[in-house]
């Protein structure tokens, strides 16, 4: 009896197996005699093909990656694979199969025209979830859209155009900076800058790091460093991120949700208090706009607050920092366009800058574009492809034809070579030339702020504060000067910046500014 129950269990479980073998084929026909047709019909070409020896998890792509990152050349090697394998090719990461695209045709189908048949993905989660796992940087779906409405108001009321808060960190700026023609290095007085500027809109009381140094130096801005170099170095590793030992890149993470969660518990304690005397300001009693403040009015969710918070500090820190020190890194090397930028500031005639007057400097305008489009704050982006699709352009010998993208395919494109295509931007592609500005349109050839629906949602808070930083330093120093011989070397973490800092003098200080 029981031998026959065990014959008749091993048959079911074999004609069950059976079964499923059967269906697993059968699926597997349906799904490629489905992509066949489809090939054919719309005429698509496979893309070249980047040269890589490991077919399964692409290791030799991820080791590539790695070196070049700890050598500086990562973006200049990158750049050279789009010369000599065309502007859209192939290769791997891990278990995804990899699209690399420069054509603009093809990113503003990924970004905009194809935007909901692509997510963020597991790759970019997975590096970034331990640090900033309920960010809207990572979020993909239904839990972006709510993210997005959650933060979006923030960013549209006047707090983007709040230059009184800028001014006070201005001042402290001024201080900080040798007027007797001595080496400064600009670059750690911007990072401080934005610190303090990013933690008082932010949190409502500034960190204080131009006048008080010690204040986020050492092991906070050590953390916020390795926590965000981490986070990149397992974006290369894919899938073995959570294999390889990080044990520095978690005490780092550790260090920054330390940080965040002191102000999240006491945006919710300010909360509390306003609920039980009934106050109803914009997040403090003087009415001034606090974002943590405005942030807990929507949730108590003290995880979601804290990466939140935590994501926008990284941005709203590191992004204007690098613009700015790549535009002064610039101005340095260029006496022609400090010149102009200072002819142009002239028509102020000192007063301090009114938000319709920054945006009248066009000059300044053209300066920011420009710093922009050869040294992009963020170097590249990707995306996952949620289904079977097709992209506009890159295929077959001429790379002109309509590519065919498996579901689970990672696009990938890289804006620091997008923006240097000399058949995009002419033979002076490599040359910081802002006049070219004065012609240029809106275009998805320049994507500082990325595009589509999932755009930079702090864009024009970055702007601002670089433009208003950028004047009132003109109409401080009369010149500047290069203290450094070195050409622009890559820094890579979450932005992109020299390597070697701005090492210059600040020359000619005037008074009564």
């Amino acid at each position: 009896m029981n031998a026959e129950i065990a014959g008749g269990i091993s048959a079911l479980f074999t004609v069950g197996s059976a079964i499923v073998i059967a269906y697993c084929i059968i699926r597997q026909i349906t799904t490629y005699v489905s992509r066949r047709k489809t090939i054919s019909e719309h005429g698509c070409k496979s893309p070249s093909r980047y040269p890589f020896w490991d077919p399964i998890f692409g290791i030799d792509v991820i080791y590539d990656a790695i070196r070049a990152v700890k050598r500086k050349t990562f973006l200049s090697e990158k750049q050279s694979h789009y010369e000599v394998y065309g502007n859209t090719h192939s290769s791997r990461l891990t278990t995804y199969p990899v699209i690399s695209t420069i054509e603009p045709e093809n990113i503003k189908a990924v970004l905009s025209s194809n935007f909901k048949d692509f997510e963020i993905g597991s790759p970019r989660r997975r590096a970034f979830s331990p640090i900033l796992a309920n960010s809207i940087l990572v979020a993909d779906g239904p839990e972006w859209e709510h993210s997005r409405a959650f933060l979006k108001p923030s960013f549209s009321r006047s707090q983007v155009g709040d230059l009184s808060t800028l001014e006070f960190h201005v001042q402290n700026l001024l201080r900080e900076i040798p007027t007797n023609g001595s080496t400064v290095d600009l670059a750690e007085l911007f990072l401080r800058y934005t610190a303090d500027v990013t933690t008082d809109f932010m949190f409502g009381e500034s960190i204080l790091s131009l006048p008080q140094p010690e204040a986020f130096g050492g092991d906070l801005a050590s953390a916020c460093r390795d926590a965000q170099l981490g986070a990149e170095r397992r974006f290369r590793l894919g899938i073995f991120a959570n294999l390889v030992p990080q044990p520095a890149f978690y005490r780092s993470v550790s260090k920054v949700h330390a940080y965040m969660n002191e102000h999240v518990e006491k945006a919710l304690r300010k909360q509390s208090q306003e609920k039980t005397v009934n106050e109803k300001d914009d997040g403090q009693e003087t009415g001034r706009f606090v974002f943590s403040a405005e942030m807990a009015k929507l949730t108590n969710d003290r995880l979601v607050l804290r990466d939140q918070l935590g994501g926008i500090f990284f941005a709203g820190r590191d992004t204007t920092a690098a613009l700015l020190s790549n535009l002064f890194f610039v101005c340095a090397r260029e006496p022609g366009v400090w010149k102009h930028l200072r002819e142009e500031i002239a028509t102020l005639h000192g007063r301090i800058p009114t938000l319709d007057e920054l945006k009248q400097l066009k000059y300044l305008g053209w300066c920011l574009n420009e710093t922009l489009r050869l040294y992009p704050i963020v170097q590249g982006t990707s995306r996952v492809a949620l289904k079977d699709l097709i992209l506009p352009t890159g295929g077959g010998p001429n790379a002109t034809s309509p590519i065919f993208v498996i579901k689970g395919t990672l696009v990938v494109f890289h804006l620091f070579a997008l923006h240097k295509r000399k058949d995009l931007w002419g033979d002076d592609a490599e040359d910081f030339r802002p006049m070219r500005w004065q012609d240029e349109k809106a275009s998805w050839k320049f994507l500082p702020f990325g595009g589509g629906p999932r755009n930079c949602i702090g864009q024009q808070f970055a702007l601002t504060e670089a433009s208003y930083t950028a004047v009132r330093l003109l109409q401080t120093f009369p010149g500047i000067e290069s203290r450094d011989s070195e050409p622009w070397a890559e820094s890579i973490g979450a932005t992109c910046s020299n390597a070697n800092g701005v090492k210059v003098a600040m020359l000619g200080k005037e008074s009564d500014v």
